[in-house]
């Protein structure tokens, strides 16, 4: 039997007691000098992922590239195959999560499903709850309940609070009710036990205050309990804060994923770029332990 996202995650986070999500966001401006040099971009890129990917693995309970990345760039699809296939190849139990944002109706949703499963290969998605239930229920396949199907609920980027921080008619913000919709949507459609939420990490509720707001995570594990897992982007160069994240949100092995990606990816351009990249994930495993992330029985 074929193990569910979140069994396989939790699994890897006892394991090697680590929170880290590996973010896979490739630059071209950025792939070290070193690299292949005179190869396509493309190929390029693939190498200097997959250095990034062995020298990170230790320390990743999931690797998760983000679609743009890889869009952008001539030969991006098949870039990204080959990634992911060398991930399941060489780290066979470490999950793949495909940052996406997919979000249309029905027909096109579904289109989707079979780009980002079956022709990428990734092993879960997000996906943008606006256009309604279609956005989750097109993405279900029934042969496959093992996938993860997360939601963008409250995000990284200050922006999101115009929109997500809108309060309805009954008082609460908007980003509450689409955790509302994406537990009963996840009920409603039997994938509860995989389903997810994007949940920003704490973070300074006004520049320079010092107030660390994590008030988001602890009222979503009000709203959703431990039914749903979260995939946490925010930490790193966007400056969320580890240790209140961790406290609000973090229920044991599987609940929650910790990204950083250009924090982890981009910490060397020179020849170091893999020994810098294992020691950033090293750094962050061990701050998210610190902070009370640690995945271990208390018997061992």
């Amino acid at each position: 039997m074929v193990k569910g996202f979140r069994e396989k995650l939790a699994e890897r986070q006892t394991v090697i007691n680590s929170l880290v999500c590996v973010g896979l966001d490739p630059l071209p401006e950025k792939i070290p000098a070193c690299v292949s040099p005179g190869d396509p971009l493309w190929a390029r890129i693939v190498d200097w992922m997959k250095a990034i990917i062995d020298a990170t693995a230790q320390y990743a309970s999931m690797f998760k590239p983000q679609i743009a990345h890889y869009e952008s760039i001539d030969g991006g699809v098949l870039t990204l195959q080959k990634i992911v296939k060398y991930i399941h190849d060489f780290h066979p139990d470490i999950p793949v999560f495909l940052d996406c944002k997919r979000g249309d109706i029905d027909r096109t949703q579904k289109r989707y499903a079979v780009a980002e499963f079956e022709i990428i290969g990734v092993d879960g998605m997000n996906f943008n709850p606006y256009m309604g239930k279609d956005c989750m229920e097109q993405l279900v396949d029934k042969n496959h309940p093992e996938r993860a199907i997360v939601g963008l609920c409250y995000t990284s980027n200050p922006s999101a609070r115009e929109i997500q921080d809108l309060h309805l008619v009954n008082g609460f913000p908007l980003w509450e009710s689409i955790a509302w919709k994406t537990v009963l949507w996840a009920n409603e459609l039997g994938i509860t036990k995989n389903a997810g939420l994007v949940m920003a990490a704490a973070y300074e509720k006004t520049k320079g205050s010092g107030y660390i707001y994590s008030e988001h995570l602890t009222r979503c594990r009000e709203i959703v309990g431990d039914k749903l897992w979260f995939l946490i982007p925010g930490i790193g160069t966007q400056g969320g804060f580890i240790t209140e994240t961790v406290r609000a949100a973090f229920r044991g092995p599987g609940s929650i994923a910790i990204n950083s990606s250009s924090g982890i990816t981009d910490a060397s351009s020179g020849t170091d770029f893999a020994e810098a990249a294992g020691a950033k994930a090293c750094e962050l495993r061990d701050q998210i332990r610190a902070a009370g992330g640690n995945c271990q029985p208390s018997f061992l």
